[in-house]
């Protein structure tokens, strides 16, 4: 955890990997806080940080919910901004001469990370930048799942029930594709806020979803490495 470390502990044992958690403040419908991105890349970053002796920042709390505008709470990087942070973060850990950044992005509608982390790691520089989906450990899950919903709901009551108004969940899947996200804001496609299945949510599930996360972007970063240092 980053604040057990002091500037001269990280000068004698430089860490060669770091982990930076991206979360959101945004809308997450009438039963979930606006921190539920945020809480759950803190928790799944810390998990994995731990697992892989790894050093670990605190997580970005605002990134890209351009898309989330219209309702309160909702608070957004335009994709500029998110490239800038990202480069900056990457360029400082640099000067700490660590090898490897692993980004594990925890909302959905962060896409410039995908060109910002090609465009860095292809023209060779350092560190290392391994670019995490942790949903994707999920994708059997995930359905009509997207926004508020079952997976993110399940989550919330495993790692922060306290927080969740269940007796406000609604469900609701809108008749658009989700690309429609390009051209509508979520409030126009889901008055609501939310896609998907937030009521057949239990915290025994997000049990298992947290578990799931935490394997897959472990394994991901694992073999990430192992390529780089092939290469």
């Amino acid at each position: 955890m980053y604040v057990a470390y002091t500037t001269f502990a990280l000068e004698r044992n430089p860490p060669s990997l770091v982990v930076l958690g991206i979360g959101a403040m945004e809308q997450h419908s009438h039963h979930l806080p606006i921190s539920t991105d945020f809480d759950i890349a803190s928790a799944l970053a810390q998990a994995v940080s731990e697992q892989l002796g790894a050093f670990s920042l605190p997580p970005l709390p605002f990134s890209e919910s351009l898309v989330h505008r219209g309702f309160s709470g909702t608070v957004y990087l335009r994709s500029s901004t998110l490239r800038s942070v990202i480069e900056d973060i990457a360029e400082s850990l640099r000067e700490w001469k660590v090898q490897y950044l692993s980004i594990i992005n925890c909302h959905g509608g962060n896409y410039t990370l995908t060109p910002t982390i090609r465009e860095w790691n292809l023209e060779g520089k350092l560190p290392h930048l391994l670019h995490i989906e942790p949903y994707m450990g999920l994708s059997e899950e995930m359905g009509q799942n997207l926004h508020a919903c079952e997976i993110e709901t399940s989550l919330m009551l495993y790692l922060k029930p306290e927080s969740v108004r269940m007796e406000q969940a609604v469900d609701y899947v809108p008749s658009f594709p989700r690309s429609d996200l390009s051209h509508f804001s979520m409030k126009d496609l889901s008055p609501e806020g939310v896609w998907g299945y937030p009521t057949k949510s239990t915290a025994e599930k997000g049990k298992r979803f947290f578990g799931l996360l935490v394997e897959y972007c472990v394994e991901r970063i694992r073999s990430l490495q192992k390529t780089f240092e092939k290469g």
